[in-house]
């Protein structure tokens, strides 16, 4: 098993531009990060997303959408693209600067990792 931590900074090398990127739980606590400017405060992120992720979620299901691809916030300066992986427990999380970003590209290397993080997150044994 590759540590996420290591795969989170494979990824970062392969997104100009990047902020920061996590893996978040749906209870708002991230287990793994990447931060590539100092001064991003990823826990309020992890949690402000996480309630975020939950009312896209159930909008999409009101609008008879079962699944959910992505959820995209553009400010001035960034893009924030998170993205359900595995079982939905957990989303991926990733900011990246605008001007020096590519959408496509983010949004690309999301789906390119997104099994490769689900397969090395620890599995609680039922």
């Amino acid at each position: 098993m590759q540590k996420i931590d290591d795969i989170l900074k494979e990824m970062a090398n392969d997104l100009p531009g990047v902020v920061a990127i996590g893996v978040i739980g749906m209870d708002g606590l991230g287990i793994a990060h990447y931060q590539a400017v100092p001064g991003f405060d990823v826990e309020i992120a992890d949690s402000q997303f996480a309630v975020v992720m939950k009312l896209v979620q159930k909008t999409c299901k009101q609008l008879g959408e079962d699944e959910m691809e992505d959820n995209l916030v553009t400010t001035d300066d960034l893009f924030i693209l998170c993205r359900f992986i595995g079982d939905g427990s957990y989303y991926l999380g990733i900011s990246a600067n605008q001007k020096e970003a590519n959408l496509g590209n983010v949004r690309l290397i999301a789906r390119q990792y997104d099994d490769l993080i689900w397969d090395n997150i620890p599995k609680r044994k039922k």
